[in-house]
């Protein structure tokens, strides 16, 4: 099973994405700028006024009460203790237990972060069943010829059953002495489109791999891992957080596998295996390439019944698939994937492994900002990425009828003036001698 980018969600894009210009929408009569239909209104200062208000009653409160300032600085002080703690466990040097003796199973290992972290492994004197969704391909003959003879290819569909039952039986019968010390559920797909044009077949085509695979995988390993009291790693995604517009069918799955892994992490105590997530950005892997993912677009935007088109419009397909490819183009290049493979190899191997990974501290700084925005403001800066375009429904209804002069001009075709505009009406006092000045004595007479 192909390996997926894990971060489709694409922090990155929200916290690097600057506000687009608006872009004008032509018709015959007049020019619409258009913005993204999310509008911040008037609540940007609301939320800036109740800011306000509520430090200044807390600076007024503290003047007179000490327990709020101590408070206040309790807080801030597990934040800061928070952020340094894991600084520090960055910068500290990982050191790696003795992989001899001990099997690995890791799926989607025909290319991307499966395929690179099985050579890793088998570097470290592990045993690697690396799972391949196809067993005879190029990615898993490559594998096969860059790394020893410990490492053994195994045809892995997560998605069926059957060969996960029989990749268990093989495995079991293999390991002989071994201890099967650690499964990871790397084997994942992503789709790019909108939500009105997904298929439902779609959703359940990554449903089945991102997070059903996992969870038959784990299931059917567990007695394997609990005679070794070993690790379970799921590659998730920021995806998984986060809920990206026009990356809906991923980030459902991955926000699956994430609620998993907590769930599993809390159960699997008593028997002394650890669970952990690897939970990256956007990368640039094979599945992030920008022909196969237009082509699934334009495949999907087919099967679209015709009113959903009309409404959209071929425009404004052409804008998403223009926000796609930027949101590609932006992906990390492949010299930082070491990155995520460093710490999959410490869920895997490290002697004080973590929960939960988020590679490289930038993306982790900003995983935190985001958790701390508002709503509304988060929903605006994910929007701010998005297509400017309006759809044809949306453009339609906002042109206005034009209210033309009726009375006709020489030389002119067609509507004869210009366009009426309404002004206020007011009296003028000056030049109106029949509308009395409010300042002037008027005697009526009866």
């Amino acid at each position: 099973m192909e390996a997926t980018p894990n971060g489709a969600d694409l922090n990155f894009l929200l916290i690097s994405a600057r506000p687009p210009e608006p872009r004008l929408v032509h018709s015959r009569a007049r020019t619409l700028p258009y913005t993204a239909s999310f509008s911040m209104g008037m609540t940007w200062y609301h939320m800036v006024a109740a800011w306000l208000l509520a430090w200044v009653a807390l600076v007024i409160v503290s003047q007179r009460s000490w327990a709020v300032s101590w408070l206040a600085l309790g807080l801030m002080a597990a934040h800061i203790g928070d952020w340094a703690m894991k600084a520090a466990m960055n910068a500290m040097p990982r050191k790696n237990i003795d992989g001899n003796g001990k099997a690995v199973l890791i799926t989607g290992c025909d290319s991307g972060f499966g395929r690179l972290l099985a050579i890793s492994l088998d570097k470290l004197g592990f045993k690697v069943y690396a799972g391949c969704l196809q067993p005879d391909g190029t990615g898993a003959t490559s594998l096969k010829l860059e790394t020893s003879s410990k490492l053994t290819v195994v045809s892995l569909d997560v998605t069926k059953e059957d060969e996960v039952r029989a990749a268990y039986k093989f495995i079991e019968d293999d390991l002989g002495s071994l201890d099967l010390w650690a499964v990871v559920n790397n084997a994942g797909i992503a789709a790019f489109t909108e939500i009105e044009w997904c298929p439902i077949a779609e959703y359940r085509r990554v449903y089945e791999v991102n997070s059903l695979g996992p969870i038959r995988v784990t299931k059917t390993f567990l007695p394997l891992l609990r005679k070794s009291s070993g690790r379970i790693v799921l590659v998730a995604s920021l995806a998984g957080r986060y809920t990206f517009p026009g990356f809906t069918a991923y980030s459902m799955s991955k926000h699956a596998t994430v609620s998993f892994a907590d769930g599993l992490r809390l159960e699997m105590q008593k028997w002394g295996i650890t669970v952990h997530t690897v939970e990256p950005t956007l990368y640039r892997t094979p599945i992030s390439q920008e022909g196969p993912i237009h082509r699934a677009l334009d495949r999907f935007w087919e099967e679209c019944p015709e009113d959903v088109r009309n409404s959209y419009g071929d425009e404004y397909m052409k804008d998403f698939k223009t926000t796609i490819s930027a949101h590609l183009n932006r992906a990390k290049p492949s010299e930082k994937i070491k990155e995520v493979v460093d710490d999959m190899v410490d869920a895997v191997a490290g002697q004080d492994p973590k929960s939960r990974y988020v590679p490289s501290v930038v993306t982790q700084v900003r995983a935190k900002v985001l958790s701390a925005l508002p709503d509304k403001v988060r929903d605006h800066l994910f929007l701010s990425s998005q297509p400017q375009t309006p759809p044809a429904y949306v453009a339609e209804r906002k042109k206005k009828r034009l209210l033309m002069d009726p009375r006709p001009r020489p030389g002119v075709q067609g509507p004869q003036g210009a366009r009426i505009k309404r002004m206020f009406s007011m009296p003028n006092w000056d030049k109106k001698d029949m509308t009395p000045s409010p300042k002037s004595e008027t005697k009526f007479k009866f």
